[in-house]
C-alpha cells in the first residue's frame, strides 16, 4: 500500500516537474521572440533616424522640400512613439528577461533622442510652427510608490495628446536620468530639469508634474 502511494507521489511530481519546464520553456520563447522583435524595430528606426540626419545635412547646403521633410518626420515619430508603448508593454510582462530589457532602455532612449534633436533641426529649417513636439521625461527606473503613480498620470496625458486637432504632435518619451550626453546638454538649460517627470513643449514652455493639465490649453 506505501509503495503504491509512493509510486503516485513520484508520478505526480514528475508531471508537476514536466509542466513546470514546458510552462518555462513556452514563457521564454515568448520573450525571447518579442525581444527579437524590438530588436529589429530597433535597428529599422535606427537606419530612418540616421538617414533622416544625412539629409539634412545635405539640405542645409542648398534646397530642400519642407512637405516631404515634415511627412517623413511625422511617420517617423508615429513609429517611434508606437514602438515605445510595445516597449513598455513587453518589459511590463516580462518575467524571464527583464534584466535584458532594462539594459536595451538606455539603447531606445538615444535613439528617441536623436530623433528629437533632428526635430528640432527640421523646425530651425522650416519653422517653428510645422508641428508641436512634446518631450516627456522621465526617471527609469521609477524608484517610489509615488514617481509611478505620476509617471502613469502623465502617461495618460501625453497620449491624448496625440488625439489633439491642428498642426499635429510629436511625441517622444525618454528616460533623463541614464546619463545619454545629447540629452543632458539638450535638458540642462530647461528650469525644473531634475524634477521625477517634465514635459518640454517646443522646446521652449516646461511643465512639470502639478501643472501638467495646462498643456491642453497650450497646445489646443
Amino acid at each position: 500500500m506505501a509503495m503504491r502511494y509512493r509510486y503516485y507521489f513520484i508520478e505526480a511530481l514528475v508531471m508537476t516537474m514536466l509542466l513546470f519546464s514546458v510552462g518555462f520553456m513556452f514563457g521564454l520563447g515568448v520573450e525571447k521572440a518579442r525581444n527579437n522583435y524590438l530588436t529589429a524595430s530597433y535597428l529599422s528606426v535606427e537606419k530612418e533616424i540616421a538617414d533622416l540626419g544625412s539629409e539634412l545635412d545635405v539640405s542645409n547646403l542648398g534646397k530642400y522640400n519642407c512637405s516631404q521633410l515634415v511627412s517623413r518626420n511625422f511617420e517617423l515619430g508615429n513609429e517611434i512613439y508606437n514602438q515605445a508603448k510595445i516597449f513598455q508593454e513587453y518589459e511590463d510582462a516580462a518575467i524571464f528577461t527583464k534584466d535584458q530589457l532594462s539594459i536595451e532602455h538606455r539603447k531606445f532612449d538615444k535613439l528617441r533622442t536623436s530623433f528629437w534633436v533632428n526635430s528640432i533641426r527640421i523646425k530651425s529649417m522650416c519653422g517653428s510652427d510645422v508641428f508641436n513636439t512634446v518631450i516627456y521625461l522621465y526617471n527609469y527606473p521609477a524608484t517610489t510608490t509615488e514617481e509611478i503613480a505620476k509617471q502613469r498620470v502623465m502617461e495618460r496625458i501625453t497620449s491624448d495628446l496625440k488625439d489633439l486637432p491642428g498642426k499635429g504632435t510629436i511625441l517622444i518619451p525618454i528616460a533623463k536620468n541614464l546619463g545619454i550626453k545629447e540629452l543632458d546638454e539638450q535638458t540642462s538649460k530647461y528650469p525644473g530639469s531634475n524634477e521625477s517627470v517634465l514635459l518640454v513643449v517646443n522646446e521652449k514652455i516646461v511643465f512639470s508634474y502639478d501643472d501638467a493639465d495646462k498643456v491642453m490649453k497650450t497646445l489646443g
